[in-house]
Order: structure tokens, then C-alpha cells, then sequence
């Protein structure tokens, strides 16, 4: 059996890359940023409209991926190996007590710019910064989580 979507349900790839798009062109130079650190892979920047001070990205050089769901496993690898390195750096130099770490696919999601990236964010308990939806007041029930389960695993 089918589980019930949202009406508002659709694919991913709405958002066709645009090879002009800011991260293409801090990539290639273009555009100045805040460079925190590069390696052959990734440029981590501090994000230029921050939501708390230290607010991070971590985005892959290769161009042409929109969502994560399209890049190849071993390019994703590469790309979030570094991930460790940047939340740490941004814990340390904030003084935060926690961190958002979180990158959204497709603009119902939230995503703006049509290159895959990461978000980074420190938290401080009462800083009004995002916050997850509330769970479920009640556990998934077994017959519906093994529908939804069938479901996902049809499309591995």
C-alpha cells in the first residue's frame, strides 16, 4: 500500500543548476568570500547573511549537483569527510553549546542556491535560532512503518 503524501509533494530536481550561481562564482574567484579553509575537494566559508555569528557552509567545488541525491557517492564521501573538521573549528572559535548542521535539497526545503551545501550554525540554549518540528505525540505505528519501510527499500 501507497503511504499518503503531502499534497504540497514533489520531486527534487525543480532546480536545475545554474552555472552562474554565487557558489559557482566563489568557486571560480569570482566572487570574494571568507575563506575558513579549501582543500582539493571543498571551500568552507563563513555564509555572507549568517543567522548567528560563525554560521559556516561547507560546499563542494565540483559544479553541476543541485542536491545531494545527485552526486556520486564517492564525491559525496569526499565532501562530508569534511565535515568533522568544520564543525569542530566553528564549536572552538564560537564557544557555542551546540551545533545546526543541516543541508536542505530542493526549494521546499528551504534550499536558495542551486549548489549542493552544508550548513553549519552554532547554537546557544534561547538564541530563537530554528528549531526542528515536534515529533509525533505517538510511536509510528508497525503496520504503517512497515509500508513506508517496503517503500524505501523498493528504491534502493
Amino acid at each position: 500500500a501507497k503511504t499518503h503524501r503531502h499534497p504540497a509533494f514533489k520531486k527534487l530536481h525543480t532546480m536545475p543548476y545554474d552555472e552562474t550561481n554565487v557558489f559557482a562564482k566563489i568557486i571560480a574567484g569570482e566572487i570574494p568570500c571568507f575563506k575558513i579553509f579549501e582543500t582539493d575537494d571543498v571551500i568552507a566559508i563563513l555564509d555572507a547573511f549568517p543567522a548567528a555569528q560563525f554560521h559556516s557552509l561547507l560546499i563542494p567545488k565540483a559544479k553541476g549537483y543541485t542536491t545531494v541525491d545527485e552526486m556520486p557517492a564517492e564525491l559525496a564521501g569526499k565532501v562530508f569527510s569534511q565535515l568533522p573538521r568544520l564543525v569542530k573549528a566553528v564549536k572552538d572559535a564560537s564557544g557555542c553549546e551546540g551545533v545546526n548542521v543541516f543541508q536542505n535539497n530542493g526549494k521546499a526545503s528551504g534550499q536558495e542556491v542551486g549548489h549542493v551545501h552544508i550548513h553549519v550554525v552554532p547554537r546557544t540554549a534561547g538564541d530563537g535560532l530554528m528549531r526542528l518540528p515536534k515529533s509525533a505525540s505517538s510511536m509510528l505505528p508497525p503496520d504503517q512503518g512497515k509500508a513506508i519501510l517496503a517503500e524505501l527499500q523498493a528504491k534502493i
